[in-house]
């Protein structure tokens, strides 16, 4: 058998790039296997739900058992595979995703998607001890190729076990011509590193190969940090960071004192605040009657750098939406309202009455917000 190159660059057209991933993709779903660059090495596509395609993957890899790392387009055809993403998952892969980070998640005994689930052989093919590799690579040939392919594709590294992964299309000649069929040439790898391998779980993460980043820059991919904003930072924002601190810690089933242990940090600033004041009685009083403790609460004035350093900024109203904007620079996109269907009034001059009310309509914002952004 010969191995048959296509030779494609980025300085290539779009049409030349959309033809080489689409004649690729169809190569994988023949059965075929397919050498192609990820940004870190080049890898082995094959479909990992044809049995004869992982036969001939597993002679040319000189592995007779174990599983491949699954590829796929883009983050969200996770949701196929796991049925449960541990929120530090989640925040790994919007972070460093697409890219070169290897995720290592458990399936819980069973693929998310019935109809995968049907494929005979594919669970045993795909994960060891109820433990699935997924990778997102950020190459356009390779996403491509991936989002065309209709079916699972793993893609170790082009070369056999225990040989250096391949940096370019010469490297996996040398090594495999005549073992894989098909071999996109997109020119050396843009890292030239292998990726990065992390194991999450809900206790947790482990680093199990450094690759392009190293434990310190994982570590901060994989911490959330969110922020309540008002405008002098003694009752609504203060009141929302006490809430959302008790709503996260019983999402998790932690105590608030653990929430940084799970890789969260609440924090709340006011764009005209004064610094180091107390949040307000009626405040402390309408969070603590709803589980929270806010009565150590410190104010402190909303910061370009404060803004930095978060995720996520929810603000009470548009005002102050617009106010930190106008602080944030590139870093803009990460404000937005609390609840977009109507802005939190301030409090301040009400009786317990309002304050309870405003506890009240921040809590229920709060848990909306955190299902669709945090956890």
């Amino acid at each position: 058998m010969s191995t048959r190159v296509i030779t494609v660059r980025a300085s290539h057209s779009a049409a030349d790039q959309a033809a080489a991933a689409q004649e690729a993709a169809q190569a994988v779903m023949k059965g075929q296997l397919v050498g192609f660059a990820t940004e870190t090495v080049y890898g082995i596509a094959a479909l990992a739900s044809d049995p004869e395609a992982m036969r001939r993957l597993r002679k040319v890899k000189r592995r007779p058992d174990g599983p491949f790392s699954l590829h796929l387009a883009g983050a969200k055809d996770v949701e196929r595979y796991i049925r449960e993403i541990p929120p530090r998952a989640r925040w790994l892969m919007s972070k460093a995703w697409p890219g070169p980070v290897t995720i290592l998640l458990q399936t819980g005994g069973k693929l998310a998607d019935a109809k995968l689930r049907r494929v005979k052989g594919l669970y045993e093919q795909m994960t060891h001890d109820h433990v699935i590799g997924i990778r997102c690579p950020d190459e356009p040939i390779a996403r491509k190729m991936l989002q065309a392919v209709d079916g699972p594709v793993v893609a170790p590294s082009a070369n056999p076990s225990g040989a250096p992964s391949p940096r370019n299309a010469d490297d996996v000649l040398h090594a495999l011509r005549g073992q894989i069929d098909l071999l996109v040439d997109s020119g050396p790898s843009r890292y030239g590193k292998d990726s990065s391998i992390v194991r999450i779980d809900r206790d947790g993460w482990t680093l199990l190969r450094k690759g392009v980043y190293d434990e310190r820059m994982l570590s901060r991919f994989l911490r959330k940090k969110i922020g309540f904003i008002c405008t002098g930072n003694t009752c609504r924002s203060p009141m929302a960071a006490g809430l959302a601190k008790k709503i996260l810690a019983e999402q998790l089933d932690c105590d608030v004192k653990d929430l940084k242990t799970k890789g969260l940090e609440v924090v709340s600033a006011g764009i005209f605040a004064a610094n180091g004041l107390s949040a307000s009685p009626e405040a402390v009083q309408a969070v603590k009657q709803r589980g929270g403790d806010i009565s150590h609460h410190k104010s402190r004035k909303l910061t370009a750098d404060l803004i930095k350093s978060c995720d996520l900024l929810f603000c009470m109203t548009a005002s102050h939406r617009d106010g930190a904007r106008s602080l944030a620079g590139d870093a803009a996109t990460k404000i937005c309202l609390l609840d977009n269907e109507a802005e939190v009034p301030d409090p301040i001059g009400g009786g317990m009455d309002v304050y309870e009310r405003t506890a009240e309509h921040i809590e229920h914002a709060i848990r909306t917000r955190i299902q669709e952004c945090v956890l």
